[in-house]
């Protein structure tokens, strides 16, 4: 059997291990199977499956979909954003009437927190309409989301039709080219910092600080109430990140996204408006069906919804500052609102066990559990892109 193995420029090419090939090996017990690196051009076998071993490469994936055989066979794992790419993957088929099954290898280095010990109750979240809040259509009437810099290639399923939205809801879109902040961040000065901790380098802060002044500025310049930036464009022209400048922004009220992703920036100012408090948007990042869990990482989150964090450096490309928080346990919420004219929702509850550790990962982690396999379930056959809002 091939594997047609899908993994970013951003990540090591030799992501593809011993522990992950034995995952595949037990996944297909043993069968023999020939691993194959995605290339432009590439044949595709009558028996190919598809590991989408990092994030960003979903992009990739457009490219060579229609060349699979169906129903098409979907894997991920753990580690390297493989599980949110192949969760954004999975909504682009099933948007264009696909076959496909999604399967998430579990971990196998053990669970680096306990899940709890009770088992999961029975029963199911009552179904949310957040349309049906008057703060909330108040909210998107009059909201100004700033579009900094497009969509991220990889949001292959999360596209909207912006004239169709803005006519429903009454909202304003503004396109701001990243050459902006880009400009506005070279002509922000440094400013002294305080001295450098263990996990991020004085200049690593002040150049995060200075990003944050930024975006600030462009907030003001534009009079943004939300805004969504395709940050990894930053990585290259400026060598830094937003990561701090958003967790410090949405504190201050400007709902903050990332990855150019506006169903989620959306979703983050309806859960801000029905809580009166910020919300996190997150990678599902692995799951596990006997704790009916799911783990959720990013490299931001507001300051306010963390009882501590740290600031080491952004996840993928080990520039800048990224910020690890660490919450509470006790109730949370799933939201998520996608679809071309926003109008399809996913929402549940559940509980925050405990905060995860584990290095390939995104550098805020929690560990989500579902109160019924049933609500379980019905998240992993959930399709509405790659990202997800925890609020509470």
């Amino acid at each position: 059997m091939d594997v047609i193995i899908f993994t970013s420029s951003l990540h090591d090419t030799s992501l593809l291990d011993k522990k992950r090939t034995d995952a595949l090996q037990r996944h297909f017990c043993g069968r023999e199977l020939h691993f194959i690196n995605y290339h432009d051009g590439l044949e595709v076998a009558a028996d190919a499956v598809c590991f989408i071993a990092t994030g960003g490469t979903e992009e990739l994936f457009s490219r060579i979909w229609e060349k699979l055989p169906q129903p098409v066979m979907l894997l991920s794992d753990g580690y390297h954003n493989s599980f949110a790419a192949a969760r954004e993957i999975a909504s682009f088929l099933q948007q264009r009437g696909v076959r496909h099954t999604l399967v998430n290898l579990p971990l196998e280095d053990g669970a680096p927190c306990p899940a709890g010990d009770d088992a999961p109750a029975a029963g199911s979240a009552p179904a949310l309409d957040p349309y049906a809040d008057k703060r909330v259509i108040k909210a998107l009437a009059s909201a100004r989301i700033g579009l900094i810099g497009g969509a991220s290639a990889w949001l292959i399923s999360s596209g909207i039709d912006r004239e169709a939205v803005c006519s429903d809801f009454g909202c304003e879109f503004i396109d701001i080219p990243i050459s902006e902040v880009e400009e506005e961040y070279r002509n922000t000065a440094a400013c002294d910092t305080a001295e450098a901790a263990a996990t991020y380098s004085r200049e690593a802060l002040s150049d995060a600080e200075r990003m944050y002044r930024a975006l600030k500025a462009i907030c003001n310049r534009y009079r943004l109430t939300a805004l969504t930036i395709k940050c990894f464009d930053l990585l290259g022209t400026c060598h830094t990140t937003s990561c701090l400048a958003l967790a410090c922004l949405s504190d201050e009220g400007i709902i903050s996204g990332c990855e150019g992703d506006v169903p989620s920036l959306w979703t983050l100012l309806v859960a801000r408006t029905l809580s009166g408090r910020p919300a996190f948007m997150a990678n599902p990042s692995s799951s596990c069906e006997a704790e009916c869990t799911v783990d959720f990482a990013h490299c931001t989150i507001p300051f306010s919804m963390c009882e501590s964090y740290s600031l080491p450096s952004h996840f993928e490309s080990g520039i800048g500052i990224g910020v690890a928080g660490i919450l509470s346990p006790g109730p949370c919420k799933l939201l998520k609102i996608g679809g071309t004219q926003l109008r399809e929702v996913y929402t549940a509850e559940g509980e925050i066990v405990c905060n995860t550790h584990i290095a390939a990962r995104c550098r805020t982690q929690v560990r989500f559990r579902f109160p019924s396999r049933a609500e379980y379930v019905r998240f992993m056959d959930s399709r509405l892109g790659n990202h997800i809002i925890l609020y509470r």
